[in-house]
């Protein structure tokens, strides 16, 4: 499913212009949007995630019209922000089981299936168990994908995913989103080269 923007602009109330005609097609895979601190990543991205409105321009989701359509595009969105948190006294197993319920997999079974594969996949199964709160960096990174990836999204979007992670769990992190991307759209912002 491809996305694609077309002109879009947006300025905040106290006049600063965020996004100026952007347009851009974002394939099925990794795609990156690179640039410093201040330069508009976020915003297009909140944008996209439906948490925000643009001044002009559209977006389109396959046949979903982004603007138009938030209640669709949700359905297949996945969204790990900038920043996050978790309460830190719940289990990773515990909150990714709340999350699933959220997402709408009520039945017990299924949606246990669904939270193990997460788990595993993410390389959070040993320590499921665990509190949040005694997580590092990257495993709360982890944790948040694997909330962002629950029903199975075509859309993933991973804002500045890396900032604050040591160089090998950054490898790791972006090795993981790079094995996602051969299933959904995946668009990562960064300021890191």
């Amino acid at each position: 499913m491809q996305l694609v923007i077309r002109d879009l602009s947006k300025t905040y109330p106290n006049g600063t212009q965020a996004l100026k005609n952007v347009s851009l097609d974002v394939p099925q895979g990794m795609f990156g949007l690179l640039g410093r601190n201040g330069a508009g990543k976020s915003t297009l991205m909140r944008i996209i995630a439906t948490l925000q409105d643009p001044d002009e321009g559209s977006i389109h989701l396959g046949d979903i019209d982004v603007i138009r359509q938030k209640d669709r595009v949700r359905e297949t969105l996945g969204y790990l922000p900038q920043s996050f948190g978790f309460h830190p006294r719940v289990s990773a197993e515990r909150l990714l089981q709340h999350f699933a319920v959220l997402k709408g997999l009520v039945e017990p079974g299924p949606r246990r299936d669904v939270v193990d594969s997460l788990l595993r996949r993410t390389n959070l199964w040993e320590v499921r168990k665990q509190r949040v709160g005694t997580f590092s960096g990257g495993m709360k990174q982890r944790l948040g994908v694997a909330v962002a990836l629950l029903g199975n999204p075509k859309l993933i979007i991973v804002d500045e995913p890396t900032a604050g992670l040591d160089p090998e769990e950054r490898v790791r992190f972006l090795n993981l989103l790079s094995e996602i991307g051969e299933d959904s759209a995946v668009i990562l912002s960064t300021h890191i080269v």
